[in-house]
């Protein structure tokens, strides 16, 4: 999390540093200003989660500095702390006024500022979960939706997120990286809403003018999210464009190697492919558990992260449990 501090004392802004650093969390980044002009002119390519901001300063002040930010929608929803020696009750009442959150007296006691700014970034970070979870929710529906035109069901999707969620976390990637991807890899096959259904449903083999259309629905799922900010829609922009690559670069659509592709990209990849071989689709029919365990120990550092097949054979029951859960409906 970002946090700036607005103070035209440099004692103040070293003080507060270091209470924010060494006694609410050390990976918080500061960005320091000394005055409502310079957090102004930050703010136009800087992007900060909570604002601490000094009412008394030289040139503008703080009330002005606040209905600035306010009035500006790139910077209305921030929030912010106003931090400062005007303690009158007018003064309090126009902080809340202009559209601070709180209001904190100098000289402030150290405890009270500490369980003061927690709050508010434990306030922040329930609000982007929130809304992580609705965006997870909503990519749910919208892959399903999508699948549907390939006639296929609603649990591929389901199974897909279960499957990577699952190996992301024994691959050790953080809880927040393993539920990103698990939000973010029902949109792997969006971009099929751009082929055509004689193609997409097609029960025999493509032409190569077909497989070529059928390749370009990596490129048009990256199109929808690639200039997308928050987390989940850029690793849905990952999976969209990497789940058709391979380890030894013969994929598509980029013929990326091995850890140039992102391992979001890598775990889709296998997972999706377990998925396809073991359910029944419009050209074959679902394969034994124990023909796809021979296929990925085949395709070991060819088509897949030699890393990821080994974890996936060693808990290949695991997977087996998912998929017998999330069965389709016949």
């Amino acid at each position: 999390m970002k946090v700036m501090i607005v103070d035209d004392s440099k004692t103040i802004l070293r003080v507060l540093n270091s209470l924010l650093a060494n006694k609410i969390d050390t990976e918080l980044k500061i960005v320091e200003c000394n005055s409502g002009e310079e957090a102004l002119e930050k703010l136009k390519d800087t992007q900060v989660e909570l604002i601490l901001l000094d009412v008394v300063m030289n040139g503008m002040d703080g009330y002005e500095t606040c209905e600035k930010l306010k009035a500006n929608p790139k910077t209305a929803e921030i929030p912010i702390m106003f931090l400062t020696s005007k303690n009158e009750e007018k003064d309090i009442i126009k902080g809340f006024d202009v559209g601070g959150v709180d209001y904190i007296f100098k000289p402030f006691r150290e405890a009270e500022f500490i369980a003061r700014v927690k709050l508010q970034i434990n306030l922040i970070e329930f609000k982007k979960q929130q809304f992580e979870n609705l965006q997870g929710e909503v990519l749910l529906k919208v892959g399903e939706i999508g699948e549907s035109r390939s006639k296929e069901t609603a649990n591929h999707v389901k199974r897909v997120a279960e499957y990577s969620l699952l190996l992301a976390k024994l691959y050790g990637l953080s809880d927040k990286m393993a539920q990103t991807l698990y939000n973010a890899s029902p949109m792997h096959d969006i971009g099929k809403v751009s082929i055509q259904d004689s193609i997409l449903n097609k029960p025999g083999k493509l032409t190569q003018e077909e497989f070529q259309t059928m390749q370009s629905h990596t490129i048009a799922g990256y199109e929808l999210f690639k200039h997308s900010k928050g987390a989940i829609l850029k690793a849905a922009a990952i999976v969209a464009y990497e789940h058709h690559e391979k380890f030894d670069g013969t994929g598509y659509p980029r013929g990326l190697k091995g850890e140039e592709i992102h391992i979001y990209g890598r775990i889709t990849a296998l997972v999706d492919v377990f998925d396809a071989l073991g359910s029944d689709r419009v050209y074959k029919k679902a394969w034994k558990f124990k023909k796809i365990k021979n296929l990925f120990i085949e395709q070991k550092g060819k088509h897949f992260d030699p890393e990821l097949v080994d974890l996936f054979l060693q808990n290949s029951s695991k997977f087996k449990k998912i998929r017998d859960k999330l069965q389709d409906k016949i």
